[in-house]
């Protein structure tokens, strides 16, 4: 179970996000946050799924998220993922590792 200050944290980097101008789908966290695995060194692999990320991931936009995310917790990871590639792609193992074992964020307080 992800603990509730990460989720905190990660909600608070989404809307960051969208205030940046990157609409936000939602977010999805996995690796040892999900796993319970976490110690004081533990990062936070976030998928960020977007459909802003659909036609491409530029360079800049991936500064962008590493940028924003050293700001509001450096310890988030983050990965860009367009709508489309989250519903079909099936060759990219983050994103498989992400959607069987992630945990989704949305912008609202009471995910699913």
């Amino acid at each position: 179970m992800v603990s509730s200050s990460v989720l905190t944290g990660v909600r608070r980097y989404l809307r960051a996000l969208e205030a940046q101008g990157i609409k936000v789908s939602f977010g999805v966290i996995f690796g040892s946050q999900v796993a319970g695995a976490t110690d004081e060194w533990s990062d936070i692999d976030l998928m960020i799924v977007s459909p802003h990320f659909d036609l491409s991931i530029e360079r800049e936009d991936v500064n962008r998220l590493w940028r924003l995310a050293a700001r509001i917790d450096s310890r988030i990871e983050p990965f860009a993922c367009g709508e489309e590639q989250w519903k079909k792609d099936t060759s990219n193992a983050l994103v498989e590792i992400a959607r069987r074992q992630g945990t989704c964020v949305t912008l609202k307080n009471n995910d699913n």
